[in-house]
C-alpha cells in the first residue's frame, strides 16, 4: 500500500498506565501533534471543554468512569472528536462493542508505532471531514432558509425537490440539499459517514461498489482489498442497524462476498 503523508492534528490521550501514557505521548510529539494527556476520564472531560481534540484515544479499562462510558460522554458532547479505543486482548469484544457505539476504531495493547500513526491519521481526517460536512449542512440549511423568506416563496417553489436534489432508490430517498434521508417513508437519522457510505450506493442504483472505492469514496483513505473490507464493514454495521427491520438478515443492503456491497432496488 502507499505510504500515506502524515497529518498534525490535536490528540487527547486518556489512559491510567504512566509508562504507556508516555511512550504514546512520545511518538504522537514527536510526529507534530498537539497532545494533551490525563490519567481519568473526569479530567479528560475537563480537558475537553477548553482543548479542541480532534482525536481522543481512550483506554477502556480505567478506574471510575471506564473508556467506554467515557466514550459515550464525549460522542454526546463532541460529536465530532474521533474516538480510537485502547484495549487488551482480555477486552477486544469491548473495544468491538465499542465500535459499533461509535468509536473510530481501536488498538491492541501495546500498540505499535505505525499502527498508531496509521489510525490516529484516519481519525484525524474522519473528525475533519465530519466538522466540515456539518458546516456546509449548516450553510446549506440557512441559505434554503433566506430562500424560502423572499418574496414570492411558497409551498410551490420549495415542496417539490427538483431531482437534481432528490435520490429515490426504492422505498429510499436522499435528499441531496438537506442531507435528509427516508425510508418508507420514516425520517432516519444518520452520521455523516454513513450518509456519504448510503449516497455512494444509492448513486449506483443497484450495482455493487467495490470495497477499495467505497473506502476512497467515503472515508478518503486508499487501502489494499482486505483493509478496505474490515474498514467499511463497521460503517455498513451501523447503517444495517439503523435501516434494516433484522440487520443480521439485510434484505436492503446486500454484500456480494469477495467483492463489496450494493443496494438491493
Amino acid at each position: 500500500m502507499t505510504e500515506q503523508p502524515r497529518v498534525s492534528g490535536k490528540i487527547l490521550l486518556v489512559d491510567d498506565e504512566t509508562n504507556i501514557r508516555a511512550g504514546l505521548n512520545a511518538i504522537l510529539q514527536k510526529d507534530g501533534h498537539e497532545v494533551r494527556d490525563t490519567a481519568s476520564a473526569t479530567d479528560a472531560l475537563q480537558l475537553l471543554s477548553r482543548f479542541a481534540a480532534e482525536t481522543a484515544v481512550l483506554d477502556i479499562r480505567m478506574p471510575g468512569m471506564s473508556g467506554t462510558e467515557l466514550l459515550a460522554a464525549i460522542k454526546e458532547s463532541h460529536p465530532h472528536t474521533a474516538v480510537v479505543m485502547l484495549t487488551g486482548h482480555g477486552s477486544l469484544e469491548t473495544a468491538m462493542t465499542a465500535v459499533k457505539k461509535g468509536a473510530f476504531d481501536y488498538l491492541l495493547k501495546p500498540a505499535k508505532a505505525d499502527a498508531l500513526r496509521d489510525v490516529i491519521r484516519r481519525a484525524i481526517l474522519e473528525s475533519r471531514r465530519q466538522r466540515e460536512q456539518a458546516v456546509l449542512l449548516e450553510t446549506l440549511q440557512a441559505g434554503l432558509s433566506r430562500l424560502q423568506d423572499l418574496p414570492g416563496a411558497g409551498p410551490t417553489h420549495s415542496s417539490q425537490p427538483d431531482a437534481g436534489r432528490l435520490l429515490m432508490a426504492g422505498d429510499l430517498e436522499i435528499n441531496r440539499a438537506t442531507y435528509e434521508v427516508r425510508y418508507a417513508g420514516q425520517v432516519v437519522e444518520l452520521t455523516p459517514t454513513e450518509y456519504s457510505l448510503l449516497l455512494a450506493l444509492a448513486e449506483q442504483g443497484g450495482a455493487v461498489i467495490n470495497y477499495v472505492t467505497l473506502t476512497r469514496v467515503v472515508l478518503e483513505y486508499e487501502a489494499a482489498v482486505w483493509e478496505a473490507k474490515e474498514l467499511i464493514k463497521r460503517h455498513i454495521y451501523t447503517l444495517r442497524q439503523k435501516l434494516e427491520s433484522h440487520p443480521d438478515q439485510p434484505h436492503l443492503i446486500l454484500n456480494v462476498r469477495g467483492v463489496g456491497y450494493r443496494l438491493a432496488i
